[in-house]
């Protein structure tokens, strides 16, 4: 309760504004029902008062002007950070697809094209043998994936030949063979420099 009378006469005393003299008087009043109040002026007729002089807080004089400009702070040279070449991003995934009689094709998704051979095709003597002509082998290529450096050298080589393809398209080819230029291109300068 003492604190709570301690900040409302610091309200008061903070609302009354400056006064002519230093001295001033707080009267504390009391209601019948417990309320308390603080003013400026003696209670009302039957609640119980206290008063209390203080002496008026003065604010602090003000600071006199400074002759002298402070002096900007010198600016702070910039912080010079290496020279880095950003990590390039790893080429598409790119097989080395091998098949059965040594041919190699290369492939940017995994396909070993798992196919039907006939067994005449494949070196088998079927002559005489309907059944035996008429009979296929089922082979797949080996597809193995390529590190980066390899992977980066196809795609390389493969922009080469799509200049080429671009430049002696067809008109109905035109488009697409622009765009695989465009693809390749991309790959290359993001990946293989």
């Amino acid at each position: 309760m003492r604190r709570f009378v301690l900040a409302s006469l610091a309200i008061f005393l903070f609302a009354v504004g400056p006064a002519a003299t230093q001295d001033i008087t707080v009267f504390r009043c009391e209601d019948g029902a417990g309320r308390v109040t603080l003013q400026d002026e003696p209670c009302a007729a039957g609640q119980a008062q206290s008063e209390r002089r203080m002496v008026r807080p003065q604010d602090p004089a003000p600071r006199p002007a400074s002759a002298t400009v402070a002096e900007p702070e010198p600016e702070a040279e910039p912080v010079a950070l290496p020279d880095y070449a950003p990590m390039p991003y790893p080429p598409p995934p790119l097989f080395q697809c091998t098949d059965y009689d040594g041919e190699v094709r290369f492939s940017e998704a995994y396909d070993p094209n798992t196919r039907c051979v006939p067994l005449s095709v494949l070196g088998y003597d079927v002559r005489g043998s309907a059944q035996g002509a008429a009979t296929c082998r089922w082979v797949s290529e080996s597809c193995l994936r390529m590190d980066d450096d390899a992977a980066c050298d196809q795609f390389k080589a493969r922009l080469k030949v799509a200049r080429s393809n671009a430049l002696h398209a067809f008109s109905d080819t035109a488009a697409f063979r622009k765009s695989e230029v465009i693809r390749l291109e991309r790959i290359v300068d993001e990946s293989c420099r």
